[in-house]
């Protein structure tokens, strides 16, 4: 093995879109009372006879490293002399790195009255903006074309939240008035990756594996929830104390020059 040491530049791309839940609530029977957190205010969401809760979460971010390697080898072969190239190498790295993180609730009610079904839906949307510097490790294995590598970064990020809800009742009118607020705060970013890699050619790799990463200190829809329609100002605050972990299988592709 060959022991070099220098400077690069990394450019990566993340993404998820689409990670939708949902949750549907019913009278049990016609004797039951079904309202949102001791609301008394508004026509649907006084005894609704259904209610959907749907949210969706989508991330987005792009981060640029400079790995440090400190152990690497394009040069060396196997034991046995068939000429198989293996190459081992370990890199710190820091960097910059930007984040967006949006989530979307929507509470989408059904009332029922002398056989009219009415309806109503309270809406929130909340956008993070993270960015900030952080610090990893990478070890990479290769032996032909073949290889694994192990990846762990954290970083302290700043947090441009903001937050946006609506309420509207039936028929077709906002319960109150729509609101909308920000706040900065900071958050914490850490991530693991452990990936398969196959060597399409000199430069390029297929990269496929395993990725956990979590997030604290966000503005989730759900915690922005204020269901005391008949106050005003309400629903005007940004709390941004909640987390996320992502998990789940990744693939892509990856250049190296």
């Amino acid at each position: 093995m060959r022991i070099c040491g220098g400077l690069a530049l990394e450019l990566s791309y993340f993404g998820l879109f689409g990670g939708n839940a949902s949750a549907v609530a019913e009278k049990p029977d016609p004797a039951a009372f079904l309202t949102l957190g001791g609301n008394l205010v508004g026509n649907v969401f006084v005894d609704m006879n259904r209610v959907q809760v749907t949210d969706s979460t989508w991330v987005q971010g792009i981060e640029l490293n400079l790995p440090c390697c400190c152990g690497c080898c394009n040069d060396c072969h196997d034991a046995c002399g068939c000429g198989e190239l293996r190459c081992q190498s370990f890199e710190w790295f820091g960097g910059f790195r930007y984040l967006v993180l949006g989530d979307d609730l929507t509470i989408a009610a059904e009332r029922i009255v002398s056989g009219v079904v009415e309806e109503g839906s309270y809406d929130i949307r909340t956008v993070n903006q993270l960015f900030g510097v952080q610090l990893g490790g990478r070890w990479r294995r290769t032996v032909g074309r073949y290889g694994w590598e192990a990846t762990v970064k954290a970083g302290i990020f700043a947090n441009d939240a903001e937050q946006t809800q609506t309420v509207i009742d039936f028929p077709n009118f906002a319960l109150r008035p729509t609101e909308s607020s920000s706040a900065v705060g900071v958050a914490f970013v850490g991530e693991l990756n452990l990936s398969a890699l196959y060597r399409l050619t000199d430069a390029w790799n297929l990269k496929a594996g395993y990725t956990l990463m979590s997030i604290e200190g966000l503005a989730l829809a759900p915690d922005q929830l204020d269901f005391n329609f008949g106050a005003s100002p309400s629903g005007n605050g940004v709390h941004d104390g909640g987390g996320m972990i992502f998990q789940g299988v990744n693939i892509g592709v990856e250049a190296r020059w």
